[in-house]
């Protein structure tokens, strides 16, 4: 019966879903998927803001600048494990949205080097190490950390500029983006925190990035 309803009965009975059975409906045959997954369609986009709106008790703000209704439910309320290694701990986890990943501090881990290591080994000068996003909120506190796949995106970006002035121009644009990162991380990072997780579990997550500092100094 469902295959048969009308699209505007399913868009009725879809903006009353919680954003986890919409992305198990998704999965169901090709006719849900493509009303729940165009990224372009404004009436999928309101089907998945209404769910939001519905199933989270606290205002959120819009998605960030190009980033899908379908991508930002997921990340606030469907996603509770790494996506690399599947870790479900969640004192282990971390939501970094400068990089809109959701990972297990070991695997940021891994897929970082430090400030130092881009500096020394990499020969990365200053000027372009302002172009490059930190990790904003590292596993330890004090840890200055870089993702390395996003290291080599923006050195490549900045080295297929011939120009000596749009390379300028360029170094301008990314400083400038990456503050503008900063504080829409700060944003986020605080809505999702207060979604998910309580007082209590809040204060243990900070506790926990300061526990291990000196364990983990060497990498800063």
């Amino acid at each position: 019966m469902a295959s048969t309803l009308p699209f505007e009965i399913l868009i009725e009975i879809f903006s009353y879903l919680h954003p986890k059975d919409l992305y198990s409906l998704s999965l169901v045959c090709k006719r849900y998927r493509t009303l729940l997954w165009s990224k372009i369609s404004t009436t999928t986009q309101d089907i998945w803001r209404t769910s939001r709106i519905r199933y989270i008790l606290h205002p959120t703000f819009d998605p960030p600048e190009k980033m899908s209704e379908q991508q930002y439910n997921y990340l606030l309320m469907v996603v509770n494990s790494c996506q690399f290694c599947g870790e479900c701990c969640r004192y282990k986890l971390a939501m970094h949205w400068e990089f809109r990943i959701f990972c297990c501090h070991d695997c940021l881990l891994q897929r970082c080097i430090s400030r130092n290591s881009l500096m020394n080994d990499w020969k990365v000068s200053g000027e372009l190490l302002a172009c490059l996003q930190q990790v904003i909120t590292p596993p330890r506190s004090k840890q200055k950390l870089f993702l390395v796949s996003d290291i080599i995106k923006t050195l490549s970006e900045y080295h297929d500029i011939e120009a000596e002035n749009k390379r300028l121009i360029w170094i301008q644009e990314k400083q400038s983006y990456i503050n503008n990162m900063i504080r829409e991380h700060k944003k986020y990072k605080a809505q999702f925190e207060l979604i998910r997780y309580s007082n209590s579990e809040r204060i243990q997550r900070l506790l926990n990035r300061f526990k291990f500092y000196k364990h983990t100094s060497t990498l800063v």
